[in-house]
């Protein structure tokens, strides 16, 4: 036995959760969209990577043949969601809404499936713990809506302080906060971040080295920790949006008086961080893949779905859940 195989078989599992949230984004034509969602499902298949893809409820019914691709190469559905409008908005939602929102975007997703839908993630990535009490009451088991210690101007849901103080590793949230340790009958498994997120919006801001650097950071954490690396991107990335044919930095468009106004940064984040972007939309399937087969590339890597990871189906998946909360 070599001294290399030896040093990999002490290594820990590293558990890798790639999750994809497939948003209405009604401003881009369906063919694109439909393109989007297809590229990013013929790249993880290639790759052999199990992803999560977060759906919004309310348009899913324009995916059906996606639904059937997706379930058909071991991918998981979960829920992002009813509407993803400004008013869906989980951290600040009146209760009896969210639960007329939640119960909807269930039911609708379950018939699509046919089967329960067990991973949430919110619109813009909020939460409460209003929502997790009532997301565990309608048979969900996980969430993936907390960023652990991210502090950007990147994010739709700005500089969250719940978020600086939200534990690393998976946990059961508290009854009262969805930043805080607890006994809800629900995990929550955080974006990963190490100030900066590891999402592709940072991919497109820092590129594809920097990325390689995060990973390389996030990868010695989970070894040490048993931390799962979870990913988050949109498909829709792939495409130019309001930026135009050649990704200009349209300061005219991105500065308009109602992204400025309180309440629309309150729901949306800052417009303006679109100007940041250096890659092309275009850039961004190729690049994307990159960093999957980078990733890939290190021993004891094992992509899992956000349900594969709860269930602890895959081989290699030795972790106590309730030992984690501890």
């Amino acid at each position: 036995m070599t001294k290399k195989t030896k040093t990999m078989k002490k290594q820990k599992p590293v558990s890798i959760l790639i999750t994809w949230d497939i948003d209405p984004d009604q401003w881009i034509p369906f063919e694109k969209r439909t393109w989007a969602l297809n590229s990013t499902m013929d790249m993880c298949h290639q790759l052999g990577i199990p992803a999560t893809f977060f759906f919004t409820a309310q348009p899913v019914y324009q995916y059906p043949q996606e639904f059937i691709k997706l379930k058909a190469q071991g991918h998981e559905i979960g829920c992002h969601g009813l509407t993803h409008g400004s008013e869906e908005n989980y951290d600040r939602m009146p209760e009896d809404m969210q639960r007329r929102y939640l119960t909807q975007a269930t039911e609708t997703l379950n018939a699509m499936l046919g089967e329960p839908v067990r991973a949430f993630r919110g619109p813009r990535v909020k939460i409460s713990a209003t929502t997790l009490k009532i997301l565990a009451e309608l048979g969900y088991t996980t969430d993936s809506s907390v960023c652990s210690q991210r502090v950007d101007f990147i994010s739709s849901n700005l500089i969250n302080l719940g978020w600086i103080k939200a534990p690393r590793k998976p946990y059961r949230p508290n009854a009262e906060s969805a930043f805080k340790k607890g006994q809800l009958p629900i995990w929550e498994v955080p974006v990963s971040a190490a100030i900066l997120p590891f999402i592709s919006s940072a991919l497109r801001v820092f590129g594809l080295s920097f990325m390689k650097s995060l990973f390389r950071l996030l990868y010695a954490e989970a070894q040490r920790t048993g931390k799962p690396i979870v990913y988050l991107a949109h498909p829709t990335e792939f495409i130019s949006k309001w930026w135009g044919k050649k990704n200009s930095r349209d300061w005219e468009s991105a500065a308009k008086l109602e992204y400025l106004k309180p309440s629309y940064i309150r729901a949306h984040g800052l417009r303006l961080r679109g100007l940041l972007y250096r890659l092309r939309a275009e850039d961004m399937l190729p690049y994307t893949e990159s960093l999957f087969t980078y990733m890939s590339s290190f021993p004891n890597v094992e992509f899992k779905t956000m349900s594969q990871w709860h269930t602890g189906t895959l081989p290699g998946n030795h972790g106590n859940r309730e030992q984690d909360n501890e």
